[in-house]
């Protein structure tokens, strides 16, 4: 880690010998607070349209040396505050001074976002209803990683999917990840393996904000985005060299450890930011098996959180007028290393990679990209992003070693083949795109490719009791790759100063495969089946935005999506090297309509929100137990189109600033989300009625924030609520006593409540807080189904820590 820490470091002073011509025009001022004495600390302070900048000391003082002679304007902005800009004429060798007084932007609606249409806007402007994860949000809640970011944001739920591993996942608006397309600067850089653990992997060092579009997103963005898209917008360097590092301890070993540095030179055109975090978790035990919170609360001695060490480190290089005039380039690279383990705790029994009971994966992640971008004169702009992702994982759970021991009258294997699962994942994607305004439109077009290659191996047992092959070990291999190749164009029409009108279309092809071989004769046939797709998609959206008055806003949009039937997240959860998992080519794409209709009051210090949602989904693919003649083929699961659903529901918001320095946020969504049919696999139990409702989609959830930030300190406290849901439950250790206790459970409602307090002194910042305040987890628990989970399975966590900010 030090050695990270080093090089990271040793990289961002190599870029201070650029120099400009020296003009000796001056400029100093202030920054203030709008109608008050008060002066903002390290605002940004910049000139429009060049490289030059500045931060205000502590004091919110400024000066600039060498300004540009003639007519400048002059930009004052920080964060929470509005932009202000200021006209200023220059002369060489003679000073100036310019006063700035910024108005506070207490609902955020300063915030430029880019996700809804590939184009700037500012967030009360977007045609497309965007919600916005500022840096500050993400600092108010602690969020040390993607999966913590995204928590309490409306309509987005994230959740635990495995007790022995805590695999997350996402699901916006009732659908699920496989629906949710997660962006890196606008690109789709996080799929297939990291779709498992990568929002726990996926660190906030580097984030300066998080923007969530939720509704048909394929127009734009392709496969994957039915529901919505994530774009995760990492940071820029500021203007003055500046270096942050945070150290944090919490409970159970609960610890990270950030810096983020950045610096330009001093001509301003070349800017450089490093950033590395550490991150541990230890294991946590405090519940255990049973039928009420009662049992639920008694240990186990099974780790109810794993052991994680994480490490993610990069950098980003900036260079204006690169090549040319008003162009941009932009490289960043990127690692991620984690290793976590669970399993039986007693005596560090899990710590044994190879024994019962015992989960242990390690992640290696690597991410390079190169942007550039070109304007062309002053109405347009040629962008092209080339990215590769290397992802590999080693995983040893005790799959291999149970079904062994199953087969051969509890005997253990030969240590010597006792093997992990082992993935490598590598993955291109490009992006060329066009934009330019032609009157009063702006028009994009855009051509995207996606190329993915994913090797799989491991051991596996053949337990089939009615096969001659019982019993026997056998190595698999799997062999998947998908390419996909897609033309994007959108006109953002701005027919008057109040209506907009946004077509846009999007034709995909996509063509995917899956081969698997074993290294013996294991089932009747060893070459196991092929599969392959090869389809073309295409889908319009329309947007609409009516801006009624400077305060009320109306947005609607509507839009088709695809899903291709690839990169299954539960694949890769379940180490799939050998055929396990089945897909039949005969497998049919998802397909979606998706209609958003929303209205948005903006007032002084009040937002008012609403938005009713609604998507149809057909050919929705399930994951099943594998039907008979599936299963003489070697394989335990399918996916199969199971039936066609729909998910619908109303989404109210409020943000207000209370009084000064007191904002509150509250919102609640009602949701409804059911299958046509009932699922086949219930028919005829006691729960086939529940199996028509699409499971662990909450009735409603809700979410309320109270900052309160007097001078120096800031104290926030946060509630979210989640209401009933159904979730199945899978009997597989059947107790002899108590039976067959498979079941759709409805659960009850809770709400779990967070705080957060901070104490700014000069340069450092003293932080504690405290998680799940009430100490609540679920109420019911089955260790045989490791996905029945609904609600935390570990209490109350503290934490505290410092903050250094170091202007160079």
């Amino acid at each position: 880690m030090n050695k990270i820490f080093t090089v990271l470091l040793g990289i961002s002073f190599m870029f201070q010998a650029f120099s400009q011509g020296k003009t000796d025009a001056m400029l100093f001022g202030d920054v203030k607070i709008s109608k008050s004495e008060v002066h903002i600390p390290y605002a940004t302070i910049s000139v429009k349209g060049t490289n030059i900048g500045t931060v205000a000391d502590g004091t919110g003082h400024f000066k600039l040396a060498n300004l540009p002679l003639g007519k400048n304007i002059i930009i004052a902005q920080a964060l929470g505050y509005k932009m202000q800009e200021i006209e200023v004429e220059m002369e060489k060798g003679k000073a100036y001074d310019v006063f700035f007084e910024l108005e506070e932007d207490v609902l955020n609606l300063e915030q430029v976002v880019v996700t809804a249409t590939r184009t700037e806007h500012f967030i009360k402007d977007v045609p497309v209803r965007t919600e916005v994860i500022t840096a500050k949000a993400i600092e108010n809640k602690n969020a040390c990683n993607l999966y913590q970011a995204l928590e309490g944001t409306p309509g987005v739920r994230v959740e635990n999917q495995c007790q022995y591993c805590n695999f997350t996942m996402i699901r916006m608006q009732g659908l699920g990840a496989e629906h949710t397309q997660v962006l890196i600067n606008g690109q789709p850089m996080y799929s297939g393996l990291a779709g498992v653990y990568g929002l726990q992997q996926l660190s906030t060092v580097d984030i300066d904000q998080i923007e969530v579009v939720k509704g048909a997103g394929s127009a734009l963005y392709g496969s994957g985005a039915v529901a919505g898209a994530i774009n995760i917008v990492t940071k820029e360097p500021g203007y003055e060299p500046a270096t942050n590092v945070d150290v944090q301890f919490g409970s159970f070993n609960t610890n990270k450890f950030d810096i983020n540095s950045s610096m330009r030179n001093e001509k301003g055109n070349v800017g450089l930011g490093v950033f590395a975090q550490r991150y541990t978790e230890g294991a946590i035990d405090q519940t255990g098996a049973g039928l009420n919170r009662e049992d639920v609360l008694k240990k186990d001695g099974i780790s109810d959180r794993v052991t994680t060490n994480l490490t993610n480190a990069g950098f980003g290089l900036y260079i204006d007028n690169a090549f040319l005039k008003n162009d941009k380039l932009v490289v960043r690279g990127k690692s991620v290393f984690e290793k976590r383990e669970g399993g039986t705790m007693t005596d560090d029994y899990y710590r044994n990679p190879l024994t019962d009971g015992t989960e242990n994966i390690t992640t290696d992640r690597y991410e390079a990209s190169i942007s550039y971008t070109k304007k062309i004169k002053n109405k347009s702009e040629v962008n092209f992003l080339l990215a590769y992702v290397n992802h590999n994982r080693n995983a040893t759970n005790d799959s291999y070693l149970g079904d062994y021991m199953a087969t051969h009258n509890d005997s253990v294997p030969d240590l010597r083949n006792m093997r992990p699962y082992l993935a490598n994942e590598n993955s291109f994607t490009s992006t060329l795109s066009f934009n330019t305004v032609m009157g009063r439109h702006s028009v994009i077009l855009g051509l995207q490719s996606f190329y993915d290659k994913l090797e799989e191996s491991g051991m596996y047992v053949v337990v089939d009791e009615s096969s001659q092959y019982l019993g026997q070990s056998y190595r698999s291999v799997a062999d998947k790759a998908a390419r996909e190749f897609g033309f994007f164009a959108q006109d953002e029409w701005a027919v008057n100063g109040s209506f907009m009108v946004v077509p846009g279309i999007r034709i995909d092809h996509h063509f995917s495969g899956e081969k698997y071989t074993a290294d013996r004769q294991v089932f009747a046939t060893n070459n196991f089946p092929e599969t392959s797709f090869d389809e073309t998609a295409v889908n319009p959206r329309l947007a609409l935005k009516y801006k009624i008055s400077d305060h009320i806003t109306l947005r609607a949009n509507t839009g088709t999506g695809f899903r291709a039937p690839y990169g299954f997240s539960e694949d890769l959860h379940l180490c799939s090297g050998s055929p396990r998992v089945w897909k039949s080519s005969e497998l049919k794409p998802e397909t979606s309509v998706s209609y958003n209709l929303s209205a948005d009051y903006y007032g002084k210090n009040i937002r008012l929100s609403t938005n009713l949602f609604r998507t149809g989904l057909k050919n929705k693919i399930g994951f099943t137990n594998a039907d008979a003649n599936v299963a003489a083929l070697g394989y335990d699961y399918q996916w199969k189109n199971i039936d066609d659903a729909f998910v619908q529901g109303v989404e109210l918001s409020v943000m207000a600033n209370l009084a000064k320095s007191l904002d509150l946020g509250v919102d609640v969504t009602y949701n409804q989300g059911e299958y046509k049919n009932l699922r086949e696999d219930w028919i005829g139990t006691d729960y086939e009625k529940q199996s028509k409702y699409i499971s662990r989609f909450p009735a409603t959830t809700g979410n309320i924030k109270l900052e309160y930030s007097p001078k120096s300190w800031t104290l926030a406290i946060t509630g979210n609520y989640q209401g009933t849901m159904f979730v199945d439950y899978y009997n597989e250790d059947i107790d002899p006593v108590l039976g067959d206790l498979t079941k759709i459970k409805e659960t009850e409602p809770f709400m779990i409540f967070n705080a957060r307090v901070s104490k700014k002194l000069n340069l450092f910042k003293l932080y504690a807080g405290v998680n799940n305040i009430f100490n609540y987890v679920q109420d019911e628990r089955h260790l045989d189904d490791a996905a029945f989970m609904y609600a935390p399975v570990y209490g109350t966590m503290v934490y505290g820590g410092i903050s250094i900010n170091i202007l160079h």
